[in-house]
């Protein structure tokens, strides 16, 4: 699905800001200068969006969703894919990630702070992008595409066919690793998030 190239400017500008204040934090936490490619945005199918949690090996990685409480209305998830997560686990514990074939409870344990950033900063893209506050609930652990399903399966949420993805590819020496934030918002909140967009396209086309 297509968005429109003003539109992920203004999310790639807003990801970068916000994405860079943190890399100072996840630095800290490995140990190391860590890189960053500019994030990449997308507009997902709801079975687009299920296909690529599945891609990412949902039950072998590590997958949070938290229910959006305020600014808009609608759930985000937060995945890093199985290689990812492994690669990222072992940065933060000082392993070599060469013999590890899945993540263990310490290695989850460990990916929660980083997660925990993360969320903070993606919470701030969309504050900053709507003008208003946005908050989050405490993360729901997903272990499954039912989970999701069950998400997905609520009133609100029952008919949601546009799930934004922000893509990012980070760098810690020669280990790579990649976090995907999805944002599935009702109808009601992507209108409104999309009129938001279309007003700062317009100011700062009149600058």
């Amino acid at each position: 699905m297509k968005l429109n190239e003003w539109y992920k400017d203004i999310f790639r500008e807003a990801s970068n800001i916000a994405m860079s204040h943190a890399l100072t934090s996840l630095s800290e936490m490995v140990g190391g200068p860590i890189e960053m490619e500019p994030p990449d945005v997308e507009v997902l199918s709801r079975v687009e969006f299920l296909k690529t949690l599945a891609q990412n090996g949902i039950s072998k990685s590590f997958v949070v969703a938290f229910d959006i409480t305020e600014g808009l209305n609608g759930i985000t998830v937060l995945q890093f894919p199985t290689r990812s997560a492994i690669n990222l686990s072992a940065a933060l514990m000082g392993m070599d990630p060469s013999g590890m074939e899945e993540l263990d409870e310490m290695g989850k344990s460990a990916i929660t702070e980083v997660g925990n950033i993360l969320i903070s900063v993606y919470t701030d893209i969309l504050a900053k992008l709507l003008g208003e506050p946005v908050s989050l609930s405490p993360p729901k652990p997903i272990s499954s595409l039912y989970d999701i399903e069950k998400e997905l399966n609520r009133p609100d949420l029952r008919n949601v066919d546009k799930i934004m993805l922000f893509k990012t590819r980070f760098y810690e020496e020669n280990i790579g690793f990649e976090s995907f934030f999805y944002l599935v918002p009702d109808e009601t909140s992507f209108e409104k998030l999309v009129k938001r967009l279309e007003a700062q396209v317009k100011e700062e086309g009149d600058e």
